[in-house]
């Protein structure tokens, strides 16, 4: 009961971040299942493997709850959903490939790197300043969704502190940048899902109760929780002050991504 409730309560602050700020909370549960796969003592060879499998998995379910959620606002821009998918796809998956034939500490050094440059840019802001809306068309799209799918894959995000900066740029409403971000969510962890469980089925240092890589008890107690709370951070979105929430988001990810990079170090 005490694995259960940990995994629960992973699950209920995971959901809240995903549907407040498009992030699907794989900078949390990446180093917080790598800790406990290895408190359950599961081959270290495969724990970060598993963590970034597992939380692909959960990102699936609560992009679902936030997509909905959002919809409500009509903030989700579908059109642009639509045309950076399949590269997102692509990218996602070709992603989640590489990442299964590196080691633990290799990906725990690129985790750590990646997270950094991401809680940099939420806590400055940093953006590139258009003096004037820009049209975004479909070759713009195409390569930025490779690239979010690839990026966003390695480190098992749900795209948000990609993909949100990326529409801001062109002067997209923040609101409708977070909704749309949430919504390409959903793809990046599908084929990243799919591409997990593909490589990991016949791997005997894998746990019982899994499917390749993903360990769906925990996938489905993290994401009973997040079931509770991305409703309500999807709806906090529309009116709490977003800014100063990522930079709180910031920190804790740079805390939580030095120590999982200290635990294999």
């Amino acid at each position: 009961m005490i694995e259960l409730s940990l995994l629960v309560i992973l699950g209920l602050v995971v959901g809240f971040f995903a549907g407040l700020l498009g992030i699907g909370g794989g900078a949390i549960m990446v180093p917080a299942l790598t800790s406990y796969f290895l408190w359950q003592q599961y081959d270290p060879a495969v724990v970060v493997h598993m963590a970034l499998a597992t939380s692909m998995s959960c990102i699936i379910f609560t992009s679902i709850l936030s997509i909905h959620t959002h919809q409500k606002h009509q903030a989700i821009i579908w059109n642009i959903t639509a045309q950076v998918s399949p590269m997102v796809l692509l990218g996602s998956a070709l992603a989640s490939y590489f990442v299964i034939q590196i080691n633990s500490r290799a990906i725990a050094i690129i985790f750590m790197c990646l997270m950094l440059l991401i809680a940099a840019q939420m806590l400055l802001d940093f953006k590139p300043q258009a003096k004037q809306p820009k049209a975004l068309s479909r070759f713009k799209l195409m390569p930025a969704g490779f690239i979010i799918g690839w990026l966003s894959a390695m480190i098992a995000i749900g795209g948000g502190s990609l993909t949100v900066p990326f529409l801001n740029w062109y002067r997209i409403d923040i609101k409708k940048a977070i909704a749309t971000a949430a919504s390409v969510g959903l793809p990046i962890a599908l084929a990243s899902s799919m591409v997990f469980v593909m490589q990991g089925i016949n791997n005997s240092q894998l746990p019982n109760g899994g499917m390749g890589y993903i360990y769906w008890p925990a996938t489905l107690a993290i994401s009973a929780g997040s079931l509770l709370t991305t409703p309500v951070g999807a709806n906090l979105t529309h009116q709490l002050p977003v800014m100063l929430l990522k930079r709180v988001f910031a920190l804790l990810i740079v805390l939580l991504a030095v120590r999982m990079y200290l635990t294999f170090d």
